[in-house]
């Protein structure tokens, strides 16, 4: 959806625009060795479209993407009243904050932009440094194994998820599904200019089973299945949604994490 209308108001957002952090070139991609890969890594991004520098948090997703390829899970989290833009708060620009944004915005303390967590532990944590952090977490063992199906219910607006859940130990905690969608074109600050054509992906739409997501308690060696389901809002492209699984607690943060497309 491509939306060039824009409200002459929000020409005062200018000013907070230089209010997000800043990184230099030479900072931003930094090779590392290879590393052994044992689990899948959540990459949380809290973006916005009013953050002049998220797009270079978003080209250091794509960059560590290449490197770890599905090993690496990045949600957009469209966050904060000051760079955020809250889905159908205009009439005529496409906002992609989601009122989960700001709780979990706030329960991370995220509100200078462009930041994000990985796998929910050590707190906060700016993009020149999520390749480090990213490779570190990627070689950290697992105790659960998540394999995750997504597929639209024909003849309804509406997607069927299947989840098993393999632990090889005893775990206690969480799990949440997200859905995700790419390849939207909406508005953007990129640098001094603001971007109407600007595509916008792994953005977080709409929790499945509640904020926080439901509790699990697994057995070791016990497989367990759950099904689950969500309608397809009006403003969702199939074709470019996504289902984001993972199993956390308070104390470990995210044990594994996983993405599949909607079929």
């Amino acid at each position: 959806m491509k939306k060039s209308i824009l409200y002459t108001a929000f020409l005062g957002f200018a000013a907070l625009f230089t209010a997000c952090d800043e990184v230099s070139e030479g900072e931003r991609y930094i090779s590392l060795p290879q590393v052994e890969t044992k689990r899948n890594v959540l990459l949380e991004d809290f973006t916005g479209q009013f953050c002049s520098n998220c797009p270079t948090a978003h080209a250091t997703i794509n960059s560590l993407k290449a490197q770890y390829g599905s090993s690496l899970i990045a949600v957009s989290v469209h966050a904060t009243d000051v760079f955020g833009i809250m889905e159908g708060q205009y009439p005529t620009i496409v906002g992609l904050m989601q009122p989960e944004g700001n709780v979990y915005a706030a329960k991370w303390g995220a509100s200078d932009l462009p930041t994000g967590i990985i796998n929910r532990s050590g707190g906060l944590c700016n993009y020149d440094k999520w390749g480090t952090a990213v490779r570190e977490a990627l070689a950290k063992d697992t105790k659960v194994a998540i394999e995750l199906s997504a597929d639209t219910v024909p003849g309804k607006d509406s997607i069927a998820i299947a989840v098993e859940l393999n632990p090889s130990a005893m775990v206690y905690g969480k799990l949440q599904l997200w859905i995700t969608e790419s390849n939207i074109t909406a508005l953007q600050q990129n640098g001094p200019n603001l971007d109407v054509n600007y595509v916008h992906n792994h953005v977080f739409r709409a929790c499945v089973n509640g904020t926080w997501g439901e509790d699990v308690a697994l057995q070791e060696n016990v497989h367990q299945t759950l099904e689950r389901g969500i309608k397809v809002k009006s403003n969702w492209v199939k074709e470019n949604l996504s289902v984001v699984a993972f199993v956390y607690n308070d104390a470990e943060g995210v044990m594994q994490a996983a993405e599949c497309e909607v079929k």
